[in-house]
């Protein structure tokens, strides 16, 4: 799954919008994760959720510089899974975070959030989940065509 140049260009646009107020991005994110109560560690306090703060920012940045070329994204999601793994997440997790950065989002990028900035991060999102899921879980949601044929065949005899 690719990305537009123009999703791409809307992408780039609404994160560099939260940049001046990023740590409320990230408070309001951390109570909507909280919310979901998911299983992954969350930080505990102010000063821990800060350099986590930190970490998220750097991490967004590099996902959306690495987004148009998936391979360049792969590597580097593939590094970061060991960092990724530490928080102990979920498959169910990586979902609620998705959903809940795309919630956050809406919040604060207020009437900039529009339908195709809405298209483009969940695009990105479904990305970015897919291979973390892979790297952590295993999951893949590509089915080899050979695999695909055999069980339609099995489906169509009698």
């Amino acid at each position: 799954m690719s990305i537009s140049p123009y999703q791409y260009q809307l992408l780039n646009q609404s994160f560099t919008t939260l940049k001046p107020n990023f740590h409320c991005f990230c408070v309001s994110l951390y109570n909507k994760l909280k919310q979901h109560r998911v299983t992954m560690a969350l930080p505990e306090s102010e000063r821990h959720m800060l350099s986590l703060e930190y970490r998220l920012h750097d991490f967004m940045q590099q996902c959306l510089v690495h987004l148009p070329r998936q391979q360049e994204l792969t590597r580097f999601l593939r590094q970061q899974s060991i960092l990724i793994a530490a928080l102990a997440p979920s498959v169910n997790d990586i979902t609620t975070f998705c959903n809940s950065l795309l919630e956050t989002l809406k919040l604060h990028l207020g009437a900039q959030f529009t339908l195709a900035v809405r298209n483009a991060w969940k695009r990105a999102l479904h990305v970015f989940a897919n291979i973390i899921k892979s790297e952590l879980f295993g999951i893949s949601n590509v089915v080899e065509l050979a695999h695909y044929r055999n069980q339609a065949r099995a489906r169509l005899r009698p």
